[in-house]
């Protein structure tokens, strides 16, 4: 699937209050300029970024030059408390800034390490990815529209899916078989070829958002990544064997997209002659491309040489990892 990513945003004044409403009014991207440095990078570069985590009860700022890129941080600072609607900015390592944080912007001044006085003025984004909404092409598999979990078993038992549904979305939910906590991952009924798929899904704002896309034995990881390296266990991984090329993701309470293209292993009779193959799209930013896995992604031991890949198609499974992750607008577009 191509897609060329342009980030969308507006001020925080300007977002629709409904999407901002659940969202931690603090943690996201910030846009804007640095004035006054008169070196290099930015020097040429006055178009930096903010970024604001939300770390426990506290928060961390860091100074980008890009979003969604492996971008050098030219400050941060952790451990930044919110008190009256706004956050103090200060104690910040790389440049000596100091300022507040508002859910509208950052504003703050002070001396880069070579002694530049310089002015820092930032507006608050709503950054969306460019397939949010995305609809199902012709031919195309529907496994969720909002309306019911139909096409959605409980992978445990092969139950009716337990999950709950919310607001046109589906929730992650463990399953209880005889009063006893069981894995609530659910599996798709149907089986799957060479496919592209998009879905949709929302971290919650407590916890670590632990879930994951798996295509038969291969995860996609889903992950609360937010402000965070991007390793192999973080989002937009395939799970614990390759990292994504940035991490492209978002806030917890923001939708985010996965756009996903998959190719089974291939063989030479009883001889495997080529890996199974994703290239997947994290909120339209390119992190997998035609990426080789290996054998499945589970935790415990596995023997490369050994694994036996799939042969007659995969099912899909949504890991249910006791956090409350959301689901929407998913589809298969079978090739």
């Amino acid at each position: 699937m191509r897609i060329q990513f342009k980030i969308l945003c507006a001020t925080a004044a300007m977002a629709a209050p409904f999407f901002l409403s659940a969202k931690d009014p603090f943690a996201g991207f910030y846009e804007g300029k640095i004035l006054g440095a008169k070196s290099y990078p930015l020097e040429h570069s006055p178009e930096v970024y903010g970024r604001v985590v939300k770390e426990g009860d506290t928060y961390k700022f860091d100074l980008l030059s890009a979003v969604f890129a492996r971008s050098e941080s030219h400050c941060s600072a952790s451990g930044l408390a919110a008190k009256d609607g706004k956050i103090e900015l200060k104690n910040t390592s790389g440049a000596n800034l100091a300022g507040e944080i508002t859910p509208d912007g950052i504003k703050a001044s002070g001396k880069l390490a070579n002694g530049n006085k310089v002015e820092l003025s930032l507006r608050r984004m709503d950054v969306k990815s460019p397939t949010l909404g995305l609809a199902a092409p012709a031919g195309s598999v529907v496994l969720f529209d909002g309306k019911d979990t139909a096409q959605w078993t409980q992978a445990y038992d092969g139950s009716p899916c337990a999950w709950d549904l919310k607001d046109g979305a589906m929730v992650s939910k463990p399953l209880s078989v005889d009063g006893k906590r069981r894995d609530g991952t659910i599996r798709s009924k149907g089986k799957f070829g060479a496919f592209r798929m998009h879905l949709e899904f929302k971290i919650p704002p407590n916890g670590s958002g632990n879930s994951g896309v798996y295509v038969g034995p291969y995860e996609i990881q889903v992950f609360n990544s937010f402000g965070r390296d991007g390793s192999w266990y973080d989002c937009g991984s395939i799970y614990r064997q390759h990292p994504p090329k940035v991490n492209a993701s978002l806030e917890p309470e923001a939708w985010q997209t996965y756009d996903i293209e998959y190719h089974p292993a291939k063989f030479d009779g009883d001889t495997l002659v080529e890996f199974p193959r994703f290239t997947v799209y994290l909120n339209g930013v390119l992190v997998q491309k035609d990426t080789p896995a290996y054998s499945c992604t589970s935790i415990g031991p596995r023997n490369f040489a050994k694994f036996k890949h799939p042969r007659n198609g995969v099912q899909l499974n949504l890991q249910d990892h006791t956090n409350k992750v959301a689901y929407r607008n998913i589809w298969v577009q079978p090739l």
